[in-house]
């Protein structure tokens, strides 16, 4: 793979990938935990979505023909925890707003409260809002392409490379939070739960209507 190949790919993965539309929601998920725990959570998060990434460019495409799934049926399967997590947002059930001084009191670690909020926010965090269909799709086709030509070096290092600049962006969060302060902040995580369980039904949408184009509607004729 040459330059502008892995330019290429590095750009338009980082776009699918979108870490800023997801920033806000990992500030809200986050929004009670100190820094230390928000910067582990960050950087399990960012090694996640790298993982993901690894799996898919090597063995993506082999997964799902051996378990008989689309990329539509995975893609209506994201909207659905979209869709949850969404409204989960908006409702507002976050935990019990005691929990931070709860956790100071009992002197539990940053390591092991990191691991705690990282269990529960890694879905849909790492999938589907970051490696969603679209992602996943993406480094298939390329990796189909790299395999051809024998060259899947040129990949990995633009995988460690988006890795590196979101977790960079999760980082910077704590500076947003400061900015918008806690009023500002929750208004945003509900306008941005919103979005997210807009994207559910979009991504539901958007699969159900490709299973009609390419498998029902031919059936039918």
């Amino acid at each position: 793979m040459n330059g502008p190949e892995l330019i290429n790919f590095i750009v338009t993965t980082f776009a699918l990938l979108n870490p800023l539309g997801v920033l806000p929601i990992f500030i809200g998920l986050t929004a009670r935990e100190d820094r230390g725990v928000q910067r582990l959570v960050a950087l399990f998060i960012s090694l996640t979505m790298l993982a993901l990434l690894l799996i898919f460019l090597f063995v993506g495409e082999s997964i799902l023909q051996f378990l008989g799934v689309s990329m539509d049926a995975f893609r209506i399967a994201g909207g659905i925890l979209l869709l949850l997590m969404g409204l989960k947002i908006v409702a507002g059930d976050e935990g019990d707003p005691g929990a931070q001084l709860t956790k100071v009191a009992v002197g539990v670690n940053d390591l092991k409260e990191a691991e705690t909020v990282f269990q529960k926010i890694v879905i849909p965090m790492a999938m589907p809002l970051l490696v969603g269909p679209g992602v996943i799709a993406n480094v298939i086709l390329y990796a189909a392409k790299d395999k051809a030509e024998h060259d899947g070096g040129a990949l990995v290092l633009g995988t460690f490379l988006l890795s590196v600049v979101v977790l960079a962006i999760f980082l910077a969060g704590r500076w947003l939070k400061a900015v918008l302060g806690p009023i500002g902040l929750n208004i945003l995580m509900r306008v941005m739960g919103l979005m997210v369980a807009a994207m559910g039904v979009q991504f539901m949408v958007t699969g159900v209507s490709q299973i009609f184009i390419t498998q029902l509607a031919p059936a039918i004729r």
